[in-house]
């Protein structure tokens, strides 16, 4: 081949490479999108899409279209790691999830050490706040979720005793939870019974309930994923109409209304956004996400999106050498569904807690 025709394929590849796509900013999200508590995961991945989709229709950044790589951890610390693991292996710049404090206690060390970013729309054990490390944090702690309900339920509702069921699979979260909530009901002059349970198909929840029941409360508090959360729910009111029933945030998504059904009518929940709403951001991301999967984003939808808009924003806005950590750090607020927020010095967000009760199938916003 002479020279002329080797400066004419070259020209031929230059021209086809410049017309071509740019290489896309890849992002991971991983979660559980099977198993029992699958509902929060799927809400998840669904709000990182639509955040996504949204970038990429405005240009992408910096000309560059975004890529989203999903992986289910399966609830599993073992198909956790891996799963993190392909999303390394698949040079995205930094993950969404994980979804609850579980995966997080087997993903965050992994993370550590290869100095990758998490950034979760869900995790909300207390362990987690105050440490200086790759995982930033959209939620507020268990704490202040926990605090409000002990306050409110000890004061409104006229509770005294609180049973509470929290589930040993996702330890991390529910413990820190019940730790929360016991320390603030019991100062208030309230007393707690916990009783555990490990999350499964074939549990005996009658059992459970009968236990429950027979140590005479004035409410059960429910620390569960939405599941299980709806079965106790049914079994409870099979024996116990008057019993007040509460639960975690965990539980607060669409999925508990259409297992529970007229069982949850009345129960008691926690938020970290307002359903009733009516920032333009919210209602426009509402309308999208109802659109394309035909229900509520939930708070896990709607935090993912957060999370991911606060990832994007951090990519477009760092410069130079700057890590996407400290992007993360410094290049805030970013935008918010509802409002827009900042990472503190730990990687750490706070939203303000809400109290619901379902009516009429809806969760509706009581403080």
């Amino acid at each position: 081949m002479n020279v002329r025709a080797v400066m004419l394929l070259l020209a031929a590849a230059f021209t086809l490479g410049a017309c071509g796509e740019r290489e896309p900013v890849r992002i991971g999200f991983l979660g559980g999108l099977t198993g029992r508590a699958a509902d929060l995961g799927e809400s998840g991945r669904n709000g990182v899409q639509i955040a996504v989709d949204e970038i990429n229709a405005a240009g992408g950044i910096h000309g560059r279209p975004v890529e989203l790589i999903v992986r289910d951890d399966g609830q599993d610390a073992t198909t956790a790691i891996a799963a993190a693991n392909e999303l390394i292996a698949g040079r995205v710049q930094g993950i969404v999830g994980p979804m609850t404090s579980a995966m997080a206690d087997v993903v965050v060390p992994m993370a550590d050490r290869e100095g990758f970013v998490l950034v979760s729309p869900s995790v909300t054990a207390r362990k987690f706040f105050a440490i200086d490390d790759h995982l930033f944090l959209v939620m507020s702690s268990t704490r202040e979720e926990a605090l409000l309900s002990a306050e409110y339920h000890y004061r409104e509702s006229g509770v005294r005793h609180v049973v509470v069921f929290h589930d040993t699979t996702n330890r991390s979260y529910t413990e820190s939870f019940l730790a929360e909530f016991s320390g603030a009901f019991q100062q208030l002059g309230g007393a707690v019974t916990p009783l555990a349970f490990a999350s499964a198909p074939d549990m005996d929840i009658g059992k459970l309930v009968r236990a429950a029941l027979a140590k005479r409360p004035d409410a059960v508090l429910l620390i569960a994923n939405s599941v299980d959360a709806a079965r106790f729910a049914q079994k409870i009111r099979e024996v116990n109409l008057a019993v007040v029933l509460f639960a975690a945030q965990w539980a607060t998504t669409d999925r508990l209304v259409e297992l529970g059904g007229k069982a949850v009518e009345g129960m008691f929940l926690h938020n970290y956004f307002g359903r009733d709403s009516t920032s333009p951001d919210l209602t426009r991301l509402r309308t999208a996400y109802i659109q394309r999967f035909r229900r509520e984003p939930g708070f896990a939808g709607v935090a993912a999106y957060d999370a991911t808009r606060a990832l994007l924003g951090a990519l477009a806005r760092r410069n130079g050498n700057e890590t996407l950590r400290q992007a993360l750090l410094t290049k805030g607020p970013f935008p918010g569904a509802e409002a827009p927020f900042s990472f503190d010095r730990f990687g750490d967000s706070s939203r303000v807690p809400r109290i619901t009760v379902v009516r009429d199938g809806q969760f509706v916003t009581v403080r």
